[in-house]
Parts: structure tokens; C-alpha cells; sequence
């Protein structure tokens, strides 16, 4: 599996790059923190409209802050760089069985962001509170996402049921390993931490490489995030994501501190030609993992093996204690949807503001969020971040304890 997770990301990575740049390169990587009916970027007050998978800390409900992201302990986080405290999420994937009208979670495995920054090109680090989402149209003009799904090592569907799907996105062919990957924007700008959409504040490059240049619009360089999960293996057949679409769209939040975050990209040379397997910047990052291993041909590498990776992850998260009670493992009949729809469990940081965020045209200092949430690390309804991050830490650390049956 080493070597198949290898070949996967270059037969990606070849796919997706028009041609090889003098860059550096960052891989980090994650298992999943959390599955839950909730989205910190789109809906701040109640269930959002399909399941997400989270990575990052298990800080997931919808009116997380930035606060809370960089306040989150690192026991909670399942990702192996502790200065990253960002959030990643996505729609989970089922598979479907249409015979029983059934939909079982797919298991994810390893999952990798990879930061990639052009050499000398003035790349600034994420703001304070950075928020987007990239692969809602993939089709746009000028939308560079690259959404694929690669199917590694292919074998014949063996699925009872049979292998009719309805959906484009995910192959009816079982792989030993299907890697799905997407290219988040890397040009920004320079004003707004988010925007109404979520989506344009940031742009791609004109030609979609990631030393391309930027519009004159979203001036400002940003590292490009090149965002892969892993199912190992795939069964095959009828997948689909949460919201029922065959179109992969992806969320980021930064809980990164920006100067740190600053320091690694302007101090930080690895000489990758473009994203790798290899990038590690392992003399400016703190990895939970370490020591980093770069020869794959070696056991319990950094390329598949994912021992090290377990060893830290956190007990796994009691959503229904601290989100809904409402069942997304295995679901009959339709899958849980409807934004605002469904109980949101009471509890944790609340913020103030409408259902959805808004822009924040204020600029990036502050580290505030959007929409009536929080400015200049304080809230709107007199409570403290630190009070609130607090509040929810401790109701996470509760549902952990509730979920560690074998103590």
C-alpha cells in the first residue's frame, strides 16, 4: 500500500499540472476528525444541509470560531502538524445500496493537504480566520478545481447488488484504493476573510498553474492547498456524496496563526517541483509523526503506512452528544438534508448573527470571523472567545470521555 498510495498521487498530480515550476511543497497529513450535518463556514446557527467529514480539530459545530480553532488542545486534532489547527471538510461519501434503499459511510483512509508555493513569488500566508470554499461549479470559466477521482490498481465490481450507479463522479469499477483530490484557489484579494459566497474573495491563477498569474482583482498569492482523500479499498459500484450530487466541493477554515504560518513560506526551501510526497519542511513545522521518512521503499514510511498516523488520533468524537442525534453511518431510506432542518443539540460557543455568514469587508486584522460573528477576537453578545472556547472544549472533552467505554 505504500508504493500504490505513491503512484496514486502522481498519476493525480501529472494529471493536474500543466507543467513542473521551481516550488516548495508541504504534506500534511490527516485521518478524518469527525462526520457530522454541520458546516462552520455556511450555516453558524443551525444543521447545515447535508454530512460533512471534517478533518483537523474535532471543533465541528456551526458556530465555530477562530478562536476556538487556534484554543483547540492538540489531543483533539487529527492531523500530524501541531502549528496547523486549520479545518478541512467536505461531503461524505456513501455508498448506496438500491436493493435495501440503504446508504453505508464510506471509510476513509489517509488523508493529505499539500501547501504548494511558486519559489520567490511573494506567497503570503492564509489571514487570521481565512475561510473558502472551492468546487461548487467546476465547470465556470476560470475554475481550476481539477476535481478528480483516480482509481488505483482497478478490479471487477463484486457488489452483491450489482454495479449500476447514477452517479459521474465516483467509478462503478472497484479499486484498491480510490484518491480523490481537488486544487483549492491561490489568489486573493488582499481584503476580505470570506465573502457572501464564500468563494469571491479568492480566484485561480489565469492559467490554472500555481505560479500562473493572478488577476488584477485577487492580486495577492496565496500557498495553494491540493486537498486528497483516500478510500482503501473501493468496493465499487453506486457511490455518492451527501448532497446527492456528483460534483466534489470542498470548505477550509484556517486556524493557522498567520505569522507562523508566514515564517514557513518565506523561510522554508525544499526545491519540490511542484506538490510531493517528500515535502515535509520538517525543520519548521512540529510533526506528531515524526521523524519523517522520504525513502519509500522503506516499512513504516511516510506513504501509505499508517501506524504512525493512528497512534495520535483522538477517541473518536460523540457527534450525537454534542451535534444531532440523528444517524449517518448507516442511514435507510434517505440520507439526513435540509439546511436548518433537524435539532441542532444545544450547548458549546453560540454566536450571534444570522443562519448564514456574510463578507467581512472590514479587512483581515482582528482575527475575527464573518457575518456578526466575532470582531477583533471579542463577540457580539458580550461573551469572551476565550470563555466560549472554553465552554466548547469542555463539551467536546465530555463527549470524548463518554465515548471511551474501554476505561
Amino acid at each position: 500500500m505504500i508504493l500504490t498510495t505513491t503512484l496514486a498521487f502522481t498519476t493525480f498530480l501529472l494529471s493536474n499540472t500543466h507543467h513542473q515550476v521551481s516550488a516548495t511543497s508541504v504534506k500534511m497529513d490527516f485521518l478524518p476528525a469527525a462526520v457530522a450535518r454541520t458546516d462552520p463556514i455556511i450555516t453558524n446557527t443551525c444543521l447545515s444541509d447535508h454530512v460533512h467529514t471534517f478533518y483537523g480539530p474535532q471543533v465541528i459545530r456551526p458556530e465555530t470560531t477562530y478562536e476556538d480553532l487556534r484554543n483547540s488542545p492538540d489531543e483533539i486534532n487529527s492531523g500530524n502538524v501541531q502549528e496547523n489547527k486549520s479545518l478541512y471538510w467536505h461531503p461524505t461519501p456513501y455508498s448506496y445500496n438500491k436493493d435495501t434503499n440503504t446508504y453505508t459511510k464510506d471509510e476513509i483512509a489517509q488523508t493529505s493537504a499539500y501547501y504548494v508555493w511558486p519559489s520567490n513569488a511573494g506567497v503570503k500566508a492564509f489571514p487570521n480566520g481565512f475561510k473558502m470554499i472551492a468546487g461548487t461549479d467546476p465547470t465556470a470559466p476560470g475554475q481550476f478545481v481539477n476535481t478528480e477521482a483516480t482509481c488505483v490498481d482497478p478490479t471487477p465490481c463484486e457488489r452483491a447488488e450489482g454495479c449500476y450507479t447514477e452517479n459521474t463522479f465516483f467509478p462503478n469499477t472497484a479499486c484498491e484504493e480510490l484518491e480523490v483530490g481537488m486544487n483549492f484557489p491561490t489568489c486573493w484579494d488582499g481584503v476580505n476573510i470570506d465573502s457572501s459566497d464564500h468563494q469571491s474573495h479568492v480566484a485561480y491563477t489565469l492559467d490554472g498553474d500555481v505560479e500562473g498569474a493572478c488577476p488584477s482583482t485577487h492580486p495577492v498569492r496565496l500557498p495553494q492547498i491540493i486537498f486528497v482523500f483516500r478510500i482503501m479499498p473501493y468496493s465499487g459500484g453506486w457511490h455518492t456524496f451527501s448532497d446527492m450530487s456528483s460534483v466534489y466541493h470542498a470548505d477550509y477554515f484556517s486556524g493557522w496563526d498567520e505569522k507562523k504560518l508566514q515564517e514557513v513560506l518565506d523561510t522554508c526551501v525544499n526545491e519540490s517541483m511542484t506538490a510531493t510526497n517528500e515535502g515535509f519542511c520538517k525543520n519548521h513545522l512540529t510533526f506528531r509523526d515524526a521523524p519523517k521518512c522520504i525513502d519509500e521503499d522503506a516499512q513504516g514510511c511516510d506513504f501509505g503506512d499508517l501506524s504512525k498516523l493512528k497512534a495520535f488520533q483522538p477517541p473518536a468524537l460523540d457527534v450525537k452528544a454534542i451535534v444531532s442525534a440523528e444517524e449517518t453511518t448507516t442511514v435507510a431510506n434517505a440520507l439526513p438534508r435540509g439546511t436548518c432542518t433537524g435539532t441542532l443539540i444545544a450547548g458549546g460557543n453560540t454566536s450571534s448573527g444570522g443562519g448564514t455568514s456574510g463578507g467581512n469587508t472590514g479587512g483581515t486584522t482582528g482575527g475575527g470571523t464573518t457575518g456578526g460573528g466575532t470582531t477583533g477576537g471579542g463577540t457580539t453578545d458580550g461573551t469572551t472567545s476565550a470563555a466560549k472556547s472554553w465552554s466548547y472544549s469542555g463539551l467536546i472533552m465530555l463527549a470524548i470521555l463518554s465515548s471511551m467505554s474501554w476505561l
